[in-house]
């Protein structure tokens, strides 16, 4: 007898394999999205990392990570060049860099950026927090002694000058070979003589510098830059670290130095020489540019091409910090041009000169101390702003158009009667190009005091009303996840009823077959009984 297949049964073996195929394939399209999302997001905390395929044939980039790669005064690049627009001063030019800023080193104005609170890794660039760090924590007579770990625990493929292990130099000569020729494992040892420890106790240490400097996108976990997913910085956060750094005399005068020269030590006879890798300060290279005071270049194989540098050009002195630039040479010609937009468009203004608060300001500002103080303060307070604060503005855009809000501190610094809140942030066209210090007088904290439950309704209350003025947001990830959590819920579902019903028919044929037998036995029984008749 030919037997029937069961066209429910053979549909529920096809199913399963298309519900796994399909779970499967959404999960490697969400990898793919989120990817993509990742990569091309600005102002996120994403890590954004360089493109791995992209080809680079500059003959002046190195191999080696840690290596500066500014050896060879020509580059070119398959991919990305400086464009300027000389018919267009107003114009600012397309950098090959991928992340860039330009700030005033005196007051802190943004004059352009490009992704420049995006994280990226530094390379090299880093020994500008290690020098500032140095300089304030330690005398140039100070004598460096170069321990085990720092002479070998770097890759010595990487920029060195070949000091020894127990070998001992001066802190000066020590920042020289740091900051003119890269040296990764002279950092390592300014590091531990700076902590009086190890390198992780002075990568907190710079990581605290780096908050109190106002750093939004900065953690490091060494003194060199040498490669780590950990290590990564912005370069809004490492034009704040030069600008703190240019306060030292020591670090004008040793970053703008072409040569110098460190003696005979306690285990080297010989003199070594120590060139400056920046091209821009070198009047013999064709990337010198007049009004560059100094700079430090970098290059690792993640990172690619990073470069820091500052100008003067009569009283405005200006930081530009490149990073994930494909050739040292664009970097050069980068800066160059960007420089040149500035100084040509940009004036000193100050905008703020009649400047004055409203009602809601000044309320929202009461409010904000009376919470910190757990009062009910009706002090009639006075906010106060440098009106003489000057900010360089591009001659090209309207300042009537900018716009100010407030920013406060976690919690207000009281000076005598006076009280720093805050900043006034100055903004145009959505973006921050300026920020000022905002002191409050007339507030005396004495009043009805409050209940630390009232305190933390009016947090919640706070935090609830600085939410709500955030856009509501939800990333691609979590929709995806919980898709494929709904799928595999489905999918188990679907699994017990199919067991569920798998026992059923079992349980109906167990009792059709028992059933058959007792009518087979009773038909039996039936034949038997007549064949005895």
């Amino acid at each position: 007898m030919k037997i029937r297949k069961n066209p429910k049964k053979n549909r529920t073996r096809h199913a399963i394999p298309v519900v796994i195929l399909s779970t499967v394939l959404l999960f490697t399209m969400s990898v793919f999205y989120i990817d993509s999302t990742s990569s091309s997001a600005a102002g996120t905390d994403h890590l954004f990392l360089p493109d791995s395929t992209v080809t680079n044939t500059a003959s002046d980039d190195s191999t080696n990570e840690g290596s500066d790669n500014s050896t060879d005064e020509d580059g070119t690049t398959e991919y990305l060049v400086t464009t300027e627009y000389p018919d267009e001063p107003g114009k600012a030019p397309e950098l090959a860099s991928n992340y860039a800023i330009v700030l005033d080193a005196n007051t802190g104005n943004i004059l352009y950026q490009k992704n420049a609170f995006d994280k990226q890794y530094p390379a090299s660039i880093t020994k500008i927090m290690t020098f500032l760090l140095a300089i304030e924590n330690t005398k140039l007579t100070d004598t460096v002694t170069m321990s085990h770990d720092a002479v070998f625990g770097i890759d010595r493929g990487s920029s060195h000058i070949g000091l020894d292990e127990g070998e001992q130099i001066s802190m000066e000569d020590a920042l020289y070979g740091m900051m003119l020729e890269s040296a990764n494992e002279v950092a390592w040892g300014i590091g531990e003589f700076v902590s009086g420890g190890s390198i992780e106790d002075f990568a907190k240490m710079m990581n605290e510098r780096a908050v109190k400097l106002g750093c939004l996108g900065t953690h490091f976990v060494n003194a060199n830059g040498l490669p780590d997913e950990n290590h990564y910085t912005t370069c809004y956060d490492m034009a704040l670290i030069t600008k703190a750094c240019l306060k030292h005399d020591e670090f004008r005068k040793i970053t703008g130095t072409r040569n110098h020269v460190i003696g005979p030590t306690n285990i080297c006879e010989e003199e070594r020489q120590l060139w400056q890798h920046c091209k821009m300060t070198n009047p013999d290279s064709k990337y010198y540019y007049e009004y560059c005071e100094g700079g430090k270049t970098g290059y690792t194989n993640d990172a690619l091409n990073t470069l820091v540098t500052w100008s003067k050009k009569g009283d405005t002195e200006l930081i530009c910090v490149l990073m994930n630039c494909n050739g040292a040479a664009n970097t050069y010609t980068d800066s160059k041009a960007i420089y040149e937009y500035c100084f040509r468009n940009y004036s000193l203004q100050t905008p703020l000169a009649d400047y004055t608060f409203d009602s809601t300001q000044t309320s929202q500002t009461l409010d904000y101390l009376n919470s910190y103080y757990k009062t009910d303060s009706g002090s009639d307070i006075t906010l106060q702003i440098d009106k003489d604060y000057k900010l360089n503005f591009n001659k090209n855009d309207d300042i009537k158009k900018l716009t100010y809000s407030i920013e406060y501190n976690k919690e207000p610094v009281k000076d005598g009667d006076t009280y720093t809140v805050g900043h006034l942030i100055l903004s145009y066209g959505g973006n921050m190009i300026g920020t000022t210090d905002l002191t409050v007088t007339g507030y005396n904290p004495d009043g009805k005091q409050i209940s630390s439950n009232n305190t933390e309704h009016a947090a919640d209350a706070t935090v609830a009303a600085s939410a709500a003025k955030k856009k509501l947001s939800i990333h691609p990830l979590w929709i995806i996840l919980a898709v494929l959590l709904l799928l595999a819920v489905l999918f188990v579902a679907y699994l017990i009823h199919i067991q569920k019903a798998r026992k059923h028919q079992r349980a109906l044929q167990a009792a059709r077959k028992k059933q058959y037998e007792e009518r087979r036995r009773q038909l039996q029984e039936t034949f038997d009984n007549d064949l005895d008749e």
